[in-house]
């Protein structure tokens, strides 16, 4: 059983079943009396080495020396609603035959932290494109690009409480509600382009995530700002902890409708990533406060930004992976 969470000092079967299905794992396999191990995946070997009594339950047994005793246990799963929330945030230097992997009728739009559109030649042409004023360097270039009232969302600046020295491109919250006034919201008066707020991470720090955004919006009131969705972004390493935070993010706000515009999983295997993907998307389907949400990422490892087993393209680029697989709605 290939490990996805291992885990010591849980001295009985119930409290590692526990743990692993709140992570989303059906199966769990307690070890050496009081380790927990959690997998996507069922065991292939059958082992007759399981003779230590559980820690915490003498009565029970909890595997024994590199000896596991696993448990199945079903997990419900929400029927998916509406793929159509789904799509694509491409890299600017993604190889456009990549496009052929995903279907614009499963994953209908696409954006790629930029204003300009990456697509050429009619490739994925029936998709609807979503730019993103990236950097505050950017918002002066959008009343060009929107001279046309080429695209009917607009994204707002990328992860802008992410400080220079973590590798963003930080902007203060009144930075950029001045940028917003002066450059973002004649759009929406112009071309009627909805416009979703700026992106931030999923940082708890004051400063960050959503402490950011509230100082933006307290910055930046109506009418001389108005907002139509809210995008933002989430990593971390349970489906659990990711439906929390969506959840207490609609808590926050509660009047917009939310794009999850990246999300990934870490610290696990490719397989493993693609089970959570399953249960992360029936999960977003079914919230009707979520409007839309992007995976990180369609692309392969190499661009994946040190989280190689998100990536949904073989590093060969030859196909899809198990998580782009999944993404892509042929599993």
């Amino acid at each position: 059983m290939p490990d996805a969470s291992t885990t010591s000092n849980f001295t009985t079967t119930t409290t590692c079943i526990a743990y692993c299905t709140s992570f989303g794992f059906p199966y769990s396999g307690t070890e050496y009396a009081n380790e927990c191990h959690c997998s996507a995946a069922a065991p292939t070997i059958l082992s007759t080495g399981c003779t230590m009594n559980c820690a915490g339950n003498f009565s029970l047994i909890c595997g024994g020396s590199n000896a596991l005793s696993v448990v199945h246990t079903t997990i419900p799963t929400l029927p998916a609603t509406n793929n159509t929330k789904r799509g694509l945030c491409w890299p600017w230097n993604n190889p456009a035959s990549s496009f052929a992997f995903f279907s614009p009728s499963a994953i209908p739009w696409l954006y790629n932290w930029e204003l300009w559109d990456p697509r050429a030649n009619g490739t994925y042409s029936s998709a609807e494109y979503v730019p993103m004023v990236h950097t505050q360097a950017d918002a002066s270039t959008v009343p060009a690009y929107f001279s046309t009232c080429y695209a009917t969302h607009l994204l707002g600046f990328n992860e802008p409480d992410l400080p220079v020295a973590n590798g963003g491109a930080y902007i203060s919250p009144y930075n950029a509600s001045v940028l917003w006034k002066q450059y973002i919201q004649p759009v929406k008066t112009r071309c009627n382009t909805s416009l979703g707020a700026p992106a931030v991470t999923n940082a708890i720090a004051s400063g960050w995530g959503t402490d950011w955004l509230n100082q933006f919006f307290s910055n930046c009131t109506s009418p001389n700002c108005t907002f139509d969705f809210i995008p933002f972004h989430w990593y971390g390493q349970s489906v659990l902890d990711f439906e929390t935070y969506v959840t207490n993010f609609h808590t926050i706000f509660p009047t917009y409708p939310l794009w999850v515009t990246e999300f990934q999983f870490t610290g696990v295997s490719n397989a493993t990533t693609a089970y959570m993907v399953k249960e992360a998307m029936q999960w977003l389907d079914a919230q009707t406060y979520v409007a839309r949400y992007s995976m990180f990422g369609p692309m392969n490892p190499a661009n994946m930004a040190g989280i190689p087993n998100g990536a949904m393209v073989k590093d060969d680029l030859s196909g899809l992976t198990p998580v782009g697989l999944e993404y892509a709605g042929l599993m």
